[in-house]
């Protein structure tokens, strides 16, 4: 098997001695990176270093990103048994393939391809790796993670707990579109499609009242919905209903993500969901 991409915006980066995986991950929270898929060969698992890079990913997975990590072995391992802590084995996906021995980083805005393994260890070899910024290379490495990696491994850990808040960025997208809507009619175009995505703030509805921010406002979306879908006549003052609706709902959702994503900065992921009790 051999795949070729060719690339145009990136560089290459040569090191030793060097703070290279404090700056990459570093660089993940600076550009709030919301996924990281990662294979490699050699994984240090365990804690030797004072900073190892299983705890630093730990603390990004804490702190709400989607982490997905492919290995062919782990090091400092007990018996070669994955032992994980409570916030990779509710967060982390963990795979296995032994036959792995390459090294890829996939963030949201970059990726590199490279010849140090996943362990602080590595900042002390000689090193090279590639990074590539073109949103197109990072999408075919990405497809390749998935299809090619990931496809052929062995799961060693499926994160246990589900994040109900990873819904929030999606429910207010939704809104967004939803509230160029600026007639009637605008309503019965492919923009209609939007409104069941309502459906997960319905889910939220709970979780957030928990929380101290119940949801403001309620609207039968779902009959709306179907009167569109059916192309159905929609009276004029259900349409400023639906839109008084969205205008207060918005100024709402864009608060709640934000104490969200406090929250992840301030507990962590892992207590706020023992909150709401998602984790027991």
């Amino acid at each position: 098997m051999k795949k070729e991409i060719s690339f145009q915006e990136g560089k290459v980066v040569l090191f030793k001695e060097s703070n290279f995986w404090n700056d990459l991950l570093e660089r993940c929270k600076r550009e709030k990176t919301k996924s990281i898929y990662i294979a490699t060969y050699n994984f240090n698992f365990r804690d030797k270093y004072e900073r190892s890079f299983y705890k630093e990913l730990s603390n990004l997975a804490n702190s709400g990103i989607d982490v997905n990590l492919l290995y062919a072995i782990m090091n400092f391992s007990n018996e070669d048994k994955l032992e994980i802590e409570e916030i990779f084995e509710n967060f982390v996906l963990c795979a296995e393939l032994p036959t792995n021995h390459s090294k890829i980083f996939i963030a949201d805005n970059f990726a590199f391809i490279g010849s140090a393994n996943f362990t602080f260890g590595s900042n002390k070899n000689y090193e090279s790796v590639v990074i590539f910024e073109d949103k197109e290379v990072i999408s075919e490495i990405r497809k390749f993670f998935y299809s090619e990696l990931l496809d052929k491994s062995e799961f060693t850990n499926v994160p246990e707990s589900f994040d109900p808040f990873d819904f929030l960025p999606k429910i207010l997208n939704a809104v967004v579109k939803l509230n160029k809507a600026e007639k009637k009619d605008d309503l019965y175009s492919d923009i209609k499609h939007n409104i069941p995505e309502l459906r997960y703030l319905d889910d939220l509805e709970e979780n957030l009242e928990t929380l101290g921010y119940p949801v403001p406002t309620h609207f039968d979306w779902w009959q709306l919905y179907m009167n569109l879908y059916e192309e159905k006549h929609v009276p004029d003052y259900i349409f400023h209903e639906f839109k008084s609706y969205l205008n207060e709902l918005s100024p709402y959702l864009v608060n709640i993500t934000t104490f969200i994503k406090e929250q992840y900065k301030s507990i962590g992921r892992f207590a706020l969901l023992k909150q709401i009790k998602e984790i027991k």
